[in-house]
């Protein structure tokens, strides 16, 4: 089942919250919105469940498996919609409320008791709570709520399958936890689902492809390495994950900043042009002597080891400051001490200017 919105532009008051939006999600797809709050995202996905009304226009479309439900209201969409705080009715049972939507369809599409019995007992089995059935929401995990708010919203077997910040109120190891349970059932159910994180390790785990948004458009559209590895716009270098930035200048095909000069291929008729230099801390490197890359001299600062990689944080001659990433081999092997004074070498980067990234 494909989604696909066109033209999509959302005003509440003065504030603009989406800015003539398109996106389509291919049948089985798992898709992440991410962006930071106020960037359009759980417009967005408020939109394709039929619960906001976009701003009118021509060519304007909500499509679901190539039919436009715009004028559709939510009920008539068939989709399930999980929200951050679960909206479990707190007077009814875990099987009660994953049998609740089945139970408010209409007489002529309503399951009897037996099947809807059936129809939950899978569920929870899906979820892994098949022993909880009796219990009441207040009676479970953070963890346990959301997967019976999924398995609700999975109850009435919904087209698509939308989730707004599904683990953002859980606590760090149980959204771990969670993502990977979530991967697991979308591989197994393989329906098609969107979801809204600002969480960007969460986005680039889970997802086939992330939407990149903010200030109410897209950024970038694409798989977790593409948008990672290739950011089309400083936003999208900025936003995801850890990067050191460096002011310079285009001039004659090389980019100069500070104490690096790189040759580029600028793509633009200015013979010399203010410039951004971006890298991120995995992609510098510590030395001692120069290995024939460009290199620039600092002086260790602060060094971190606890963690997955060793963090160290250094100050350049010109006053600046940068973070390096080494993994605990690299980190042993060289073994940088507080107050020495180091080469950096710069593996990776991009550099972007008004019309030109590279």
């Amino acid at each position: 089942m494909s989604i696909e919105v066109c033209n999509i532009s959302k005003t509440f008051g003065r504030f603009k919250a989406l800015r003539d939006v398109s996106l389509r999600v291919e049948s089985g797809e798992l898709v992440a919105l991410l962006g930071p709050s106020g960037s359009g995202k759980t417009t967005l996905l408020r939109i394709i469940a039929g619960l906001d009304i976009p701003d009118p226009g021509t060519q304007v479309q909500v499509r679901l498996n190539e039919e436009d439900v715009a004028a559709h209201n939510a009920r008539n969409r068939r989709v399930g919609f999980v929200f951050q705080h679960y909206a479990l009715f707190r007077h009814m049972t875990v099987f009660d409320n994953i049998a609740f939507g089945l139970r408010a369809l209409p007489r002529g599409l309503r399951p009897d008791r037996k099947t809807i019995h059936l129809k939950v007992t899978k569920l929870l089995q899906l979820i892994q709570l098949e022993n909880l059935g009796n219990r009441y929401p207040s009676q479970l995990s953070g963890g346990q709520r959301q997967r019976v708010a999924l398995a609700r919203a999975l109850a009435i077997e919904p087209q698509v399958l939308l989730l707004d910040e599904p683990f953002g109120s859980l606590d760090a190891q149980v959204r771990k936890d969670l993502r990977k349970w979530l991967r697991r059932l979308h591989e197994e159910i393989q329906i098609t689902s969107v979801f809204v994180t600002h969480d960007q390790e969460e986005a680039l785990e889970l997802a086939n492809r992330v939407v990149v948004m903010n200030e109410g458009h897209i950024e970038q559209i694409g798989s977790p390495d593409e948008v990672f590895h290739q950011p089309a716009t400083e936003f999208v270098m900025k936003f995801l994950g850890n990067v050191n930035l460096f002011h310079g200048r285009i001039e004659d095909g090389r980019g100069i900043f500070g104490p690096w000069e790189i040759q580029t291929e600028t793509g633009t008729e200015k013979d010399s042009a203010p410039a951004r230099l971006f890298v991120r801390p995995h992609d510098l490197d510590i030395l001692r002597e120069s290995d024939g890359t460009p290199v620039a001299r600092a002086t260790v600062q602060r060094v971190q080891s606890a963690g997955p990689c060793v963090k160290v944080e250094l100050k350049l001659a010109s006053g600046e400051t940068l973070l390096v990433e080494l993994s605990h081999e690299r980190y042993r092997l060289m073994h940088p001490e507080m107050g020495e004074n180091v080469l950096i070498s710069l593996r990776n980067a991009r550099v972007f200017t008004e019309d030109y990234h590279i």
